[in-house]
């Protein structure tokens, strides 16, 4: 028995099951599916479900850096058996919830949103350093399933909550239920081989530690640069339906248009990983920034001209651009700060999806208060163009490990 739990599987069928781990536990972005019971039941705004959003995403990132911090002291197998519990727990109390009992949605999901850093962190923690010589392949890998739930999950979940049979209280049970089976069960097919006391002697990991990490120039110059990226994809997608809507597409196009570009998005952290992997930072980031300007101008002209499929293609190329910042961060926390504390460090670059989930608020305050998202489209592409100028700047600087 004691062998069977110990055994480390190999690399790829780590990926496989780490793969299917994080399609499962990022259904919490299907939030727009699982809301509908909410609004349609108990009246609550589209504002009030938003907040909810917001508080799940927080807790996401502020999860990521608690889980680093278990995962350091007591290893990914507990630390992911752990999210997977909190994540549960929080669909789970959603089967109390009422018309008046709107603060236990937020409670709820600040729970599960905790829970999906924890297993986030870990998987990638346990998966992404066993592929030294393909990290941005494996972490795009690992993204892509990540960013797919949306898209596979969320159709399945529609079905079963419209379903008479099932309704969103099961729904929601066996959501939960399967966030906990994938992380109890997931982490015995990732955990990386243990070394023992004379391989640890002969070749210690190297790294700087958070502490020292945050200290350096190069954190915060990709730090800024990330956030810049993750704000421009997350906030125009936010608004992907209307914004095509304005465009001139009819509602069924627009409809189609948000799955493509959720499709790109994915994509897109496959094809910028293995860019990284092949020539480094320094063209897979101002890669990114540079087709992230050049979409970000179509988008806008597109929008302000009413063509509908150029806008849609635009919007295409941005969420390939969106996939590409997690899967480069995965890959560039080891690059830049060494393996000995990837995981925690990780969680701290990740901070930046925190920053950049107000991007969407401030788009629809631009558009409500100036009656189109194309002036949005335009600032967000001026402040990519600060982020490539940054990006040469990080290329400049030197390694501190």
């Amino acid at each position: 028995m004691r062998r069977a739990k110990s055994r480390a599987y190999s690399r790829s069928v780590a990926l496989a099951v780490g793969t299917l781990m994080m399609l499962i536990s990022g259904v919490i972005y299907a939030w727009s599916i699982y809301s509908v019971p909410f609004s349609e039941g108990f009246g609550w705004t589209s504002a009030q479900l938003g907040m909810c959003f917001t508080v799940m995403l927080g807790c996401f990132c502020i999860g990521g850096v608690l889980g680093g911090a278990v995962a350091a002291r007591a290893g990914v197998g507990l630390s992911i058996p752990l999210g997977g519990v909190l994540g549960c727990l929080g669909f789970v109390l959603c089967m109390f919830l009422r018309a008046e009992r709107l603060y236990l949605l937020y409670i709820a999901f600040a729970i599960s949103g905790t829970g999906v850093g924890f297993i986030y962190n870990g998987v990638i923690s346990a998966v992404v350093p066993r592929f030294g010589d393909k990290k941005g392949f494996a972490s795009g890998v690992l993204l892509m399933g990540y960013g797919a739930s949306s898209l596979l999950l969320g159709g399945l979940a529609s079905r079963m909550i419209a379903s008479p049979d099932l309704g969103w209280h099961l729904t929601y049970l066996l959501t939960g239920l399967a966030i906990l089976a994938a992380a109890v069960i997931g982490r015995f097919f990732i955990l990386p081989p243990v070394k023992s006391a004379t391989q640890a002697a002969a070749a210690p990991e190297k790294g700087l530690t958070p502490r020292q990490m945050i200290k350096t120039g190069r954190f915060w110059l990709f730090f800024a640069a990330a956030t810049v990226g993750t704000a421009f994809g997350s906030g125009l997608i936010a608004h992907g339906n209307y914004l095509f809507l304005e465009g001139g597409a009819a509602p069924e196009t627009a409809a189609l248009a948000v799955g493509l570009v959720s499709v790109l998005n994915g994509l897109g952290r496959v094809a910028f990983g293995t860019l990284h992997d092949r020539f480094g930072f320094r063209v897979s980031m101002l890669a990114d920034a540079l087709l992230y300007i050049a979409a970000g101008a179509c988008a806008a002209l597109a929008l302000s001209g009413g063509a509908s499929w150029a806008l849609i293609a635009s919007m295409m190329a941005i969420g390939a651009c969106y996939g590409a910042v997690p899967t480069i961060s995965a890959s560039v926390v080891e690059d830049f700060f060494g393996r000995a504390h990837y995981g925690q460090n990780l969680s701290y670059v990740n901070l930046n999806i925190l920053i950049g989930s107000f991007a969407s608020t401030v788009i629809g305050a631009l558009e409500t208060g100036l009656g189109s998202y194309a002036p949005a489209i335009w600032l967000f592409t001026a402040l990519e163009c600060g982020a490539a100028v940054i990006i040469l700047m990080l290329a400049r600087t030197r390694p501190v490990i």
